[in-house]
């Protein structure tokens, strides 16, 4: 048998597995955040560690344990843990979702210019540690000296469980502290922060194996001891391997709160749009970029509470969608809800609701919020294409994915198959093939997660294609007047 867990920004979740993969049960526990005031989201290192092995032990409940052969890890990215010299914590995780290190960002953006930055880490600006690692710097001098060390949520389990502090290029990656170019820490980046690479966590293949499972951690979950542990990647780029999305020209598209594109390329470029994040693919010889639309799920919850609709029983979203025909006569929607708005227009740009009349219903206000979803997600496919990035497929996992209106939807104003990936956690099947990797060592990754993944359901553009053609340019014209 095999365990893969995903440390997610507020759940970890554990998979049991038998030796092909295939789930057998599922685990869970909740991590919170903690919100703070000027912008400070923050998380308890021991609260994750604790879900970490609640999950377990929850995914392995009523089967024998003396089985399981490897553990797979995938993880939120950029979550930041100062450690002192005897690894114990230093405050709190500072969550990917704090915004206390953008002064600093836009500062050392504003010096170094954002070219210097898309040539040495694949993004547009400073951002997510290195904002966060000045200010921590600057307001608690103490806790950054050269024998303490820098570590992410998914490196700090992974040593838990095993006793070394280990993630790969795609974890890395989402810290902005890696040159994928260089594929390692940037010398420059580190430099300008005052660290020394010995301070950070391993950086390894996934391929490569962390550590073996500590007998202590084995005794609290009832793991066996000194299983091989993998290093931690990327929840992006696991859930691309739990849903077979390991080809060039493929795109995954998850469509949770956030609607997030990770694009698969045989080539290492430059970012395609400044809010782009360029990675290595786990899979050898690949690449990829993550580009969030930030807007997403969060828009479709945001109108059902304000039409009073999340708390009406049995309430079904596809029903509403589908009582009303393409266009939503006349409604259209900009569903800039999220704090900066989105690529590729000011970022003071709000949400907008159009052409609302008293014969409309919260259905057409639901579609069209859908709808403008839609062609966000078209836009941000036309960036990939400015850029002569071909996307051959589309990949939708995520909430959305078992939709019966929402995919569809998504087909005709792309003119893209959509396929659904039928799994619900895809981020921790892609921790199953990380942990069948590491016992079958021998074998190609990418043929691994090809067989692991169940057959998707697949919707295909139909009569609509040309009428949301025609709607969809008459969105982008109507950004275009902001300027």
């Amino acid at each position: 048998m095999l365990l893969g867990l995903d440390l997610g920004t507020t759940n970890v979740k554990a998979a049991l597995a038998d030796d092909a993969g295939h789930l057998l049960r599922l685990g869970s526990a909740a991590a919170p955040l903690l919100p703070l005031a000027g912008g400070g989201v923050e998380q308890d290192l021991e609260e994750i560690w604790a879900a970490t092995r609640a999950a377990i032990r929850q995914a392995t409940s009523g089967h024998d344990t003396a089985g399981v052969r490897a553990v797979g890890i995938s993880s939120q990215g950029g979550a930041l843990q100062l450690l002192d010299e005897h690894g114990q914590p230093l405050g709190r995780v500072v969550s990917w979702l704090d915004d206390r290190g953008r002064r600093d960002d836009e500062r050392l953006t504003d010096e170094l210019g954002q070219a210097w930055f898309r040539q040495r880490i694949g993004h547009g600006r400073s951002g997510l540690a290195i904002g966060q690692l000045l200010r921590l710097r600057r307001e608690h001098p103490s806790w950054l000296t050269p024998a303490q060390q820098v570590g992410f949520v998914g490196d700090c389990i992974v040593e838990r469980l095993c006793g070394r502090a280990a993630h790969d290029a795609t974890s890395c990656g989402l810290t902005l502290l890696y040159n994928p170019g260089l594929r390692s820490y940037d010398p420059e980046v580190l430099a300008r922060l005052g660290l020394r690479e010995a301070q950070l966590p391993a950086l390894l293949s996934p391929r490569v194996v962390a550590g073996a499972l500590r007998s202590e951690v084995a005794s609290q979950t009832g793991l066996p001891a000194d299983i091989p542990v993998s290093p931690a990647i990327h929840d992006q780029y696991a859930a691309a391997l739990g849903t077979g999305v390991v080809n060039a020209g493929e795109v995954m598209f998850g469509a949770g709160t956030a609607w997030v594109l990770l694009v698969v390329m045989e080539r290492l470029a430059e970012p395609v749009i400044d809010e782009a994040f360029v990675c290595n693919h786990p899979v050898e010889g690949l690449h990829g970029q993550i580009i969030s639309l930030r807007n997403g799920g969060s828009a479709v919850s945001w109108a059902k509470k304000l039409l009073g609709l999340d708390a009406q029983p049995g309430f079904d979203l596809d029903a509403a969608l589908a009582s009303v025909k393409p266009g939503c006569d006349g409604v259209a929607c900009w569903p800039f809800l999220a704090a900066y708005g989105a690529a590729g227009v000011p970022a003071e740009t709000g949400g907008r609701l159009v052409g609302l009349q008293l014969s409309h219903t919260p259905a057409h206000v639901l579609r069209a919020v859908v709808e403008g979803l839609a062609y966000e997600l078209n836009r941000h496919l036309d960036f990939l294409r400015q850029a002569r990035v071909s996307a051959q497929k589309l990949v939708m996992s995520g909430g959305a994915a078992s939709s019966r209106v929402t995919p569809e939807i998504v087909a005709d104003v792309t003119g893209l198959p959509v396929e659904c990936a039928n799994v619900a956690e895809a981020s921790v099947v892609g921790a199953v093939v990380l942990a069948r990797a590491l016992v079958e060592p021998g074998r190609n990754l990418k043929d691994l997660a090809l067989e692991i993944v169940p057959a998707p359901r697949v919707v295909r553009p139909g009569e609509s294609v040309s009428f949301y053609q025609a709607k969809y340019r008459e969105y982008v014209e109507s950004l275009h007047a902001l300027g």
